[in-house]
C-alpha cells in the first residue's frame, strides 16, 4: 500500500473520513484553486499579464501549511529581487544591446544567489518574466514592466494565501508521509537485482530526498533536537546509508529470512501510512539470521523503523 489515498492494501476497503490523509491531494487543490485566483485577479490589472501571475503564485504555493508564510515570504522577497535587478536591466533597451546581452546582466547575479541559496530559485524566474515585457512590446517598455510586476507581486501574495488558508496541512504530516514513502522505496529495492530498473529506482528515490530535504529547510532553522520533523529526517538518512550498506552485503551474500524481515517492515510503514496502530515485536520477531556486521545493519534499519513509528504516532 503505497500512495493510496485512503485504507487500500490489495482490495478496496470501506472509505472513512477520520482515516483520510491525502497530501497530494490536498497540495494539488492547492495548486489548482491558486492558478484560478491568480488568473482572475490578473484581468483585473492593467498590461494583459495575467498568466504571469499564475506563474507566480504556482512557484509560491507550498504542500503544507506550516512553514508556508515563511517560505512563500522567502520566495516573495525573491521575486522582487528579481524584478528589481530585471527593472535595471529594462533601461539598457535604450543603448541598443541586444537580448542576449540584456539576459546575462539580468541573470548572472541571480544565478549566482541561487547558486548559494536555492529559496531564490524564483527571483530567476521573475527576471526572465520582467525582461519578456521589454521583448514583447516596442513602445512603453518600461509601463509594461511596471504591470508586469504588479501582476507577478499578485501572484505570489495570492500563493502565501492560499498555501497558509486553504486545506492546511500539519508540516509534520506532510514530513511523516515523504519519509514513510522514501523508507517503502528504500527496503523494496534491497532485494532488486542491480539492473535499469533498479537505477531508475534510485534516481527516483534521490529526487525523493532532496523533496524531504527542501521540506526540512522549509520548517525553519535553527530548531531544537527533540523537533519530530527533524528527527524523521535524520532517521531517514541514517536509514538510507544502512540500505546502500545493506544492498551491497545482500548481494554479495545469498541468505534466508530476508524477503520476510523486508516484508514486515513495508507492512509496518503500510499500516502507518494507513493511520494504524502497529506492533514494534513483528519486526523484531522477523530479524534474519545473519552475523557480524549484517546483524548489526539489520537491527539498525528497524530500529530506525520503529523509532520512525513512535515519531509519527
Amino acid at each position: 500500500m503505497t500512495g493510496y489515498p485512503y485504507g487500500m492494501t490489495g482490495g478496496l476497503t470501506t472509505f472513512s473520513w477520520s482515516r483520510f490523509n491525502w497530501p497530494q491531494g490536498a497540495f494539488a487543490a492547492r495548486l489548482v484553486l491558486a492558478a484560478v485566483l491568480a488568473l482572475f485577479a490578473g484581468h483585473f490589472l492593467p498590461g494583459g499579464h495575467a498568466f504571469s501571475a499564475v506563474l507566480s503564485a504556482l512557484i509560491v504555493v507550498r504542500p503544507y501549511s506550516q512553514g508556508a508564510l515563511r517560505a512563500g515570504l522567502m520566495r516573495l522577497v525573491a521575486t522582487l529581487s528579481g524584478i528589481a535587478l530585471s527593472f535595471g536591466t529594462l533601461f539598457l533597451h535604450r543603448f541598443g544591446l541586444n537580448d542576449y546581452v540584456r539576459l546575462l546582466i539580468g541573470v548572472v547575479p541571480l544565478a549566482l544567489l541561487t547558486a548559494y541559496n536555492s529559496e531564490y530559485r524564483s527571483s530567476l524566474i521573475a527576471a526572465v518574466l520582467m525582461l519578456g515585457a521589454a521583448s514583447a512590446t516596442t513602445a512603453g517598455v518600461e509601463e509594461a514592466a511596471v504591470a508586469r510586476a504588479i501582476v507577478v507581486g499578485l501572484g505570489a501574495c495570492i500563493g502565501i494565501a492560499v498555501s497558509v488558508l486553504v486545506l492546511p496541512t500539519p508540516h509534520k504530516r506532510a514530513v511523516a508521509d515523504k519519509a514513510l514513502q522514501i523508507l517503502a522505496q528504500m527496503i523494496g529495492g534491497l532485494l532488486t537485482p542491480p539492473d535499469a530498473r533498479s537505477e531508475k529506482a534510485d534516481t527516483k528515490l534521490r529526487r525523493a530526498l532532496l523533496d524531504l530535504s527542501q521540506m526540512h529547510r522549509d520548517n525553519g532553522k535553527g530548531h531544537a533536537e527533540d523537533d519530530p520533523s527533524g528527527q524523521m529526517v535524520r532517521l531517514v538518512r541514517h536509514a538510507q546509508a544502512v540500505c546502500l550498506l545493506l544492498r551491497v552485503e545482500w548481494r554479495r551474500e545469498p541468505g534466508e529470512g530476508r524477503e520476510a524481515f523486508c516484508a514486515a517492515l513495508l507492512a509496518q510503514i503500510d499500516a502507518l501510512r494507513a493511520g494504524q496502530s502497529v506492533d514494534d515485536k513483528t519486526v523484531w520477531q522477523a530479524l534474519p539470521e545473519v552475523t557480524g556486521v549484517q546483524n548489526w545493519m539489520v537491527r539498525a534499519l528497524a530500529g530506525d523503523v520503529t523509532r520512525l513509528a513512535k515519531l509519527i504516532s
